[in-house]
């Protein structure tokens, strides 16, 4: 049943791992999870949006803070709120993100203060998303937009900016999910 399972989950990935090559589905299911990996099995549908948020937020925050290390930082904290936008979006379901971004924390070893950080910023992402959304027509064909990643990003650059966002705090010179706490966002 096993072997099944992640027969499945790979013919699933196939389409959204590039190229679409069985190693390139194979590595990426490999990264995931096990509570990711589910979610795969169970949401198939939804994996390709899921992904495709994922590589876009994490391609974003790569160019826009480059001097930043990436984990951590205002460059994670962007990162992982700008990626739980766009799942809000592209699922259209603010609950269907949050699934997806609490299971991208269950592995084991995951630092308390790391794992809090990004839970916060993935919440932070999907409640500006949500928020920011318009539904127009009557109940029987009504209309929901959601604002584009664009618009999320230069709202979630602002609010990283103010301290709206959060991030680990530096202990003795290093980000230190160990032993730092969280600390309020700064322009980097």
């Amino acid at each position: 049943m096993k072997r099944a399972a992640l027969l499945f989950g790979l013919l699933l990935l196939l389409p959204i791992a590039g190229q679409g090559a069985p190693s390139s589905a194979s590595n990426t299911y490999n990264t995931l999870t096990r509570a990711e990996k589910w979610l795969v099995l169970r949401y198939f549908w939804q994996a390709p949006a899921v992904y495709g948020a994922a590589n876009d937020a994490r391609d974003e925050s790569a160019s826009r803070y480059p001097q930043q290390a990436g984990q951590d930082d205002q460059r994670d904290a962007y990162r992982h709120s700008l990626w739980n936008g766009s799942m809000t979006r592209r699922l259209k379901s603010e609950r269907s993100a949050e699934r997806w971004g609490n299971a991208h924390e269950e592995f084991p070893g995951n630092p308390a203060a790391r794992k809090a950080m990004d839970l916060s910023n993935n919440q932070t992402g999907r409640q500006i998303t949500w928020a920011a959304r318009t539904t127009s027509g009557p109940w029987w064909r009504r209309q929901v937009t959601f604002p584009s990643d664009t618009a999320t990003a230069t709202t979630l650059r602002t609010m990283l900016g103010n301290g709206q966002l959060v991030m680990v705090e530096e202990v003795g010179g290093a980000r230190d999910p160990q032993n730092g706490q969280l600390v309020p966002t700064t322009a980097p």
